[in-house]
This record gives C-alpha cells, sequence and structure tokens, in this order.
C-alpha cells in the first residue's frame, strides 16, 4: 500500500469519526436544516457544471458536454428540487390501525428515524449524478454521507470533493479520494448504510465486507436488460428511441439496451432502420461529436474480445461506423455501434453485461420464447418491449421480473426523480430515486402512545377468565 493510500485512510477514518460524534450530538435535524441542505444542491452543480463538464471530458477522453448537462447536472438538479418539494410529506408520521377494542384511542405511527452515517461508493458511468442524486434522499432524511468517487474518474472526483467541501460542513457531507486499497478499507467499516452502484462481482465483494459488520446495503448492480420488439413495433420512431438510447454514453449505462430480440423474419428491416437512423442522426458513429468515447483501454480491449470471439465464432458482425480506435493518454478510445446477430448464448456477449456500443440481436418466432429465455437468465435491471399489443406487453410484464420495466421506450424508468429506482437478485437490492430512497436511507420506526382508555388487561400477564373470554370470542370459541 503506498503511502498516498495510507493518507487517504486516515483521511477517511478521521471524518468518519467525526461524523459519527456529531451524529450523536445532533441525530434528527428539523425539515428547515433539511431544506436548507437540498436548495444548496442545485446552486452547487449548475455553479460548477462547466468545471464538471471538463472532468468528465478529461476522464473520458471525450465526453460531450450535452450529455454531462443533461445527465449529470440538469436531472440533478431537478433531483434536489424535488425532494426538497416532498419533504414535508415524506417526513410526516404515517399512522397504522390500531385494534379498539384493546387499545381504544392509542396511536401507532411509523416514524423515519435518520440512519446516521452512511457511505457512498458511485460507480464511474455517472460520476456525478451517482454522487449527488443519491445524496438528495440521504440528506432529506436527516442523514450524514461520505462519498468515495471512483478511481476512474479521478478528475470528476477531485471536483467533486472541492465543490462539496465549499458547499457543506464535512461533518454533514464529505468527499474522500483514493484507489482501491480505500475502496476495500471503504467497504468494511461500520456504516449505518453503504450504497454501491457497479458491477455485479464487486458489489459482491461489496456486500460481504458489509455483512461482517451487519451493514445494511443498497445494491445498485447491472443486467443483461433485454429488449422486446414484435413486428408493427418495427418502426423508425421506436428505433429511434431504443438506439438513442444506446448512445447515451455510448452504451456505458447500467440500464442500457444489453439485447435485442426481434422477429425471425424481420432482422434485414430491424438492421437496415438502425443504419438508417445512425447515419441520419451522427454520420460516423465512431468519430461522432455526439458520443462519448469508452472510457479506458482496459474497457476496449474487454469490448474488443467479445467481438473478437463473435467473429471466431462465425457469428455476423455489422459495424457502423468507422474501424475502432485504441486510444492512450493523449487520445480516447472510439468505437462503432456493432450490431452481432444471433451469437451463442453462452459466448462472452452471451453471458456477460455489455457496457458498451454492441448490441447482439436474438431472432424469434414465438413469443413465449423470449420469455422463456428471459427467465432462464439473472434477473435483469430493466426489461423493455416496443409493441402495440397490449397482450403480449402484458405477457411479458406478469412472467418476468426485473427491476423495472419500460414499455414503447427504453430505461426511462430510471430517469424518473419521482420513482425509486433498483435490481433485483443479481441486478441489485434496494433503491434510491424518490420517496423510495428516503425511506431506503430511514429506519421506519414503529411506535406506539398508549391511550387511558386502552384495555391491555385482555392480553397482559398473568392471563386470567378476562382474557379467556376475549379469547373465545376472538377464536370463533375454540376455547372452552
Amino acid at each position: 500500500m503506498t503511502h498516498a493510500d495510507h493518507a487517504a485512510i486516515a483521511q477517511l477514518e478521521d471524518v468518519f469519526q467525526q461524523q459519527k460524534a456529531a451524529y450523536l450530538k445532533h441525530s434528527h435535524p428539523t425539515l428547515a436544516e433539511r431544506r436548507e441542505w437540498l436548495q444548496a444542491i442545485p446552486g452547487m452543480i449548475l455553479g460548477n457544471a462547466k468545471r464538471l463538464a471538463e472532468a468528465l471530458n478529461s476522464d473520458y477522453g471525450y465526453h460531450p458536454e450535452l450529455m454531462t448537462y443533461a445527465h449529470d447536472v440538469v436531472s440533478v438538479a431537478a433531483r434536489a428540487q424535488y425532494a426538497e418539494k416532498m419533504l414535508e410529506e415524506w417526513t410526516a408520521r404515517d399512522y397504522r390501525e390500531v385494534e379498539p377494542h384493546i387499545y381504544g384511542s392509542s396511536k401507532a405511527y411509523i416514524e423515519y428515524q435518520p440512519k446516521g452515517v452512511i457511505g457512498n461508493m458511485p460507480a464511474w458511468n455517472f460520476p456525478v449524478e451517482l454522487t449527488v442524486g443519491p445524496l438528495c434522499e440521504m440528506l432529506a432524511a436527516g442523514n450524514r454521507a461520505i462519498i468515495k468517487p471512483s478511481e476512474q474518474t479521478p478528475a470528476v472526483g477531485e471536483v467533486l470533493e472541492e465543490i462539496i467541501g465549499a458547499t457543506f460542513d464535512r461533518e454533514r457531507v464529505a468527499v474522500v479520494n483514493g484507489g482501491i486499497d480505500l475502496a476495500k478499507h471503504f467497504s468494511a467499516m461500520q456504516w449505518d448504510h453503504l450504497l454501491y452502484t457497479g458491477s455485479t462481482n464487486i458489489g459482491r465483494e461489496v456486500m460481504m465486507n458489509a455483512a461482517k459488520n451487519l451493514v445494511p446495503v443498497t445494491l445498485e448492480l447491472g443486467g443483461k436488460n433485454p429488449t422486446v420488439f414484435t413486428e408493427e413495433a418495427l418502426t423508425p420512431e421506436n428505433i429511434r428511441s431504443m438506439v438513442g438510447i444506446k448512445m447515451t454514453k455510448n452504451g456505458q449505462l447500467c440500464i442500457n439496451v444489453d439485447h435485442c430480440y426481434v422477429p425471425a423474419g424481420s432482422v434485414d428491416r430491424f438492421v437496415n432502420l438502425v443504419k438508417d437512423f445512425v447515419e441520419s442522426s451522427v454520420g460516423d458513429y465512431t468519430q461522432a461529436p455526439q458520443i462519448c468515447s469508452v472510457i479506458n483501454t482496459r474497457q476496449f480491449d474487454r469490448l474488443g474480445s467479445y467481438l473478437d470471439e463473435a467473429r471466431q465464432q462465425g457469428t455476423q458482425v455489422i459495424e457502423l461506423g468507422s474501424a475502432a480506435e485504441r486510444g492512450d493518454e493523449s487520445s480516447p478510445s472510439r468505437m462503432p455501434l456493432t450490431l452481432v446477430i444471433n451469437s451463442q448464448q453462452d459466448s462472452l456477449l452471451g453471458r456477460n453485461e455489455v457496457f458498451g456500443p454492441i448490441l447482439p440481436i436474438y431472432t424469434y418466432t414465438e413469443f413465449d420464447q423470449v420469455i422463456t429465455s428471459i427467465q432462464s437468465g439473472d434477473r435483469p435491471l430493466g426489461i423493455y418491449i416496443f409493441s402495440d399489443q397490449q397482450e403480449l406487453v402484458d405477457k411479458l410484464r406478469l412472467n418476468t421480473s426485473s427491476g423495472g420495466f419500460c414499455v414503447n421506450a427504453a430505461a426511462l424508468q430510471g430517469a424518473q426523480e419521482t420513482m425509486g429506482f433498483g435490481g433485483v437478485g443479481k441486478s441489485g437490492m434496494g433503491r434510491h430515486h424518490g420517496v423510495e430512497g428516503f425511506r431506503e436511507f430511514s429506519n421506519p420506526r414503529g411506535c406506539m402512545e398508549m391511550a387511558k382508555d386502552a384495555n391491555l388487561d385482555l392480553i397482559m400477564s398473568p392471563h386470567g377468565e378476562v382474557t379467556r373470554e376475549f379469547l373465545k370470542q376472538a377464536t370463533g370459541g375454540l376455547l372452552s
């Protein structure tokens, strides 16, 4: 471990202890305090948007400014504003019914408490949104937070550390940058809750580390998100919708389209529609200024190995753009959008999340084949269908399981600040966004306020004849 790693861990431990001590002194902040924190976020993000865009461009090699503003700036500001608007409703007591014969006019309610000090390990693909987005619900719930940005986006991490440090007291929110050793130490700490976004394999390690301390976790992982087209839905408009999502972050998006199911007799039409849209919208996909680069050579080589194997297996591979370019320290890595027709299910493309500009296409003759194929794999983060046939939409929705589901669009369920976002099974557990995120980062404490007209003799030990008569009535005479 390097001197820098030791220093980062020491910094982390120091701020962790500060936040823990501060929580014990002030564990339930007022609505006014929470509102002030949430109101600070839009200004912090919008006021530093240019710097964040430059940092993303540096980390990726090439990252379009408009993409930064759309997915890492405006969306985060809107999320903070929504949380602030809903704060009073979210934090209100949730009253529950009581048995009046026993408890009279007593009150029972759920009170949402702050959990305490929460750790957040965001992924590299949306380093701003995955850092500040969940922070909105964490702060709405009254928590303190420490964030460890991905070591793959160091420039963004540095900007986030500076602007969050200038906006929040470090006893409320802090950012600690560092490498793999810091990440391992981070996941093994005694958090009150831990959020991790990233791959399923690393998610397992994070969960095992957290389990040693019985730390509750939210895992936002990956998944092979299928997109289904029925015959009548193969239209230019629907293809534009699907490919437009695939273009987002150049496919480096956890809820992106991983692969498509297309009717067997319509593959050529599907391919031509994709080609037409790509050519008319961006021209040469590989060099298009609207498309960000593959973030680093490791990811570039991984994607290249998938295509090499597909070609070796005789699978049809269609590149939409000029040849791929492996970057270096001075130039970005770029790849064409590549369609792969009916790759083998046990291939690298069939087994692994794509997470890049490759689109496997599988053909089907019967709709039930699609459902069987989806059910045979791990539960994905999202399932998408383009269809005008409501019966088939309902059949797919009711007979599959996934973190989210989208009809005649892809991935947009994850863009709603009003609705919880998360996975199921190997695509994750727990939710953030919306009221579900607020509750995820809260302790729903059940509370009772006993009224004087409660008749506890009916249930309280030592049990006697009053209890017997009550239970005789409650059980329909089961007791004699």
